[in-house]
């Protein structure tokens, strides 16, 4: 209490004279518009105050930061800025702009085709020859949708494939990481490798369990399972209580994974739930492919292999991926790097194809952005080339440069459109309840009045998106925070008390 008064007893006083001596000063008070005015710039100077004051934290020192809020009404009323239009690395907030550029070219409800192709099935239930596999960038392709192609192409009365799987990806170009992604980041599965045709978000999920007794060997099990992996398990159950030294990598083995469990886990450590990403996506859609295939009985003769199916080849069965908003939601609540990527190629794709041009990206020097689909959107929302660097779509390159007001401009640029509007706040975390903010504002004064997209890398924290406070007034921010060495924990309470403190003021 003592806090809130003293924070706010000037902006009291000043009210509180308006309504002293008589007649005269009813009359004032009668015409509000000036005693508003001051009063809002009360509210400004003591709200930027409040933020200086956050900023001159310890562990922002040598840090570069930048901050840019306005009020989101007719006028867009800038509320703080502090170097708006510096260049900052963004790190994931960089899928707003994926987002944006997205939602732009193709609406809230396109959907991404997978197709299988192959001559047509004859009177004796045989395609004769290859059956393919085609992609078409479809984010969020899943082992049921393999299942779904299999029992089409049953119900069609396919029985035999003379010839072999073929997966065609050539809708992309073979490039399988982002430009600027470091080179030692390892098997995980949030640099997934991407490609036209990727399964599962081109990872799997690993179980590992202790065994009966101390000695004896791990419980290994893989979501999916299937001939794609091998694994070899050296891993053994410790004595109880002891540390856990386990390992979990994969590494190509000719044209499938070798999954190595090394190490130890306690006889009675709860099992441990990991997800590590595959090594050759072609193959093991492929593979997972022809094993949805004999679930329905259908046999394949061949093998598996990998090139571009002949454009006379008919369609005997395909699927389409979940809307698109329901794909940027996922992308957006867990930061999903996969979803990016493929979203980024999606659209550089279908801007290449308008140009009737092929695209030669080289993932070992900063890319040209001039051909970049993202780019070209920023461009026509007026941000100037050269003023800022979209090199991929997740944010997990280096090369990635924007400013606080380009986030705004574009977090504004849907927001005030109403048909993209709501659904890009759905696509948003909230505060306090899911996504990437679950954690923090689980407070009850600001539980549920932020949605915002996260940023996280070593030495780079942000957060862009939007808050409502008192009245129904909505704010538009973003908070860039580059170049410390502190932990990102320490850094976040930052950003966080910003917004407490905005949404307390409410200037």
């Amino acid at each position: 209490m003592k806090k809130w008064f003293g924070k706010y007893s000037s902006l009291l006083m000043l009210l509180a004279f308006a309504g002293c001596g008589g007649r005269e000063a009813l009359r004032q008070a009668a015409a509000p518009p000036a005693v508003m005015e001051n009063a809002a710039v009360i509210s400004r100077r003591l709200f930027a105050a409040a933020v200086d004051s956050l900023l001159a934290d310890s562990a922002l020192a040598q840090a570069a930061v930048g901050a840019y809020i306005v009020a989101v009404d007719g006028q867009q009323q800038e509320i703080y800025s502090h170097n708006r239009s510096q260049l900052f690395t963004p790190a994931s907030v960089n899928k707003l702009f994926v987002t944006a550029a997205a939602f732009r070219q193709w609406g809230p409800y396109h959907r991404f085709q997978t197709q299988a192709l192959g001559d047509s099935i004859d009177a004796r239930g045989r395609v004769n020859g290859d059956l393919y596999l085609k992609g078409f960038g479809a984010p969020d392709l899943r082992t049921s949708d393999l299942d779904r192609l299999a029992f089409a192409l049953k119900a069609k009365g396919l029985r035999l494939v003379t010839g072999g799987i073929v997966t065609d990806a050539s809708y992309f170009d073979t490039t399988a990481f982002g430009a600027g992604w470091m080179w030692d980041e390892g098997p995980y599965a949030y640099n997934a490798p991407v490609a036209a045709l990727s399964l599962n978000g081109n990872a799997f999920d690993l179980g590992i369990s202790h065994g009966l007794r101390p000695g004896r060997r791990l419980s290994v099990e893989l979501d999916p399972a299937s001939a794609y992996f091998r694994v070899d398990n050296k891993g053994l159950t410790g004595q109880p209580g002891s540390r856990r030294s386990l390992r979990a990598n994969r590494a190509l083995n000719g044209v499938t994974d070798e999954v190595r469990i090394t190490g130890s886990l306690a006889a009675d450590a709860a099992p441990l739930f990991l997800s590590r990403s595959v090594s050759n996506p072609g193959y093991y859609c492929a593979t997972m492919f022809r094993e949805a295939l004999l679930r329905r009985g259908i046999r394949v003769r061949g093998a598996i292999a990998a090139g571009p199916a002949p454009d006379s080849l008919p369609v005997l069965s395909a699927v389409n991926s979940r809307p698109l908003y329901a794909i940027i939601q996922d992308m957006n609540k867990e930061s999903d790097n996969f979803i990016a990527e493929m979203l980024f190629r999606n659209l550089n794709q279908a801007s290449l194809a308008a140009q009737a041009s092929p695209a030669t990206p080289d993932s070992a020097t900063p890319p040209d952005t001039s051909r970049n689909a993202v780019a070209c959107f920023l461009n026509g929302l007026g941000c100037q080339p050269g003023s800022f660097t979209v090199a991929d779509g997740s944010g997990l390159s280096r090369y990635n440069l924007c400013t606080p007001e380009q986030l705004v401009k574009t977090l504004l640029s849907l927001y005030q459109d109403p048909i993209l509007r709501p659904e890009l706040l759905v696509s948003l975390p909230v505060s306090g309840v899911d996504g990437t903010l679950y954690k923090r504002f689980t407070d009850g004064d600001s539980r549920m009045r932020v949605r915002a997209k996260t940023g996280t890398m070593t030495g780079v924290s942000c957060l862009a998106g939007f808050a409502w406070g008192p009245g129904d007034r909505v704010y538009c921010f973003a908070l860039m925070f580059n170049n410390y060495t502190a932990r990102a924990n320490d850094i976040r309470p930052v950003q966080d008390e910003i917004l407490r403190e905005l949404l307390t003021i409410a200037p």
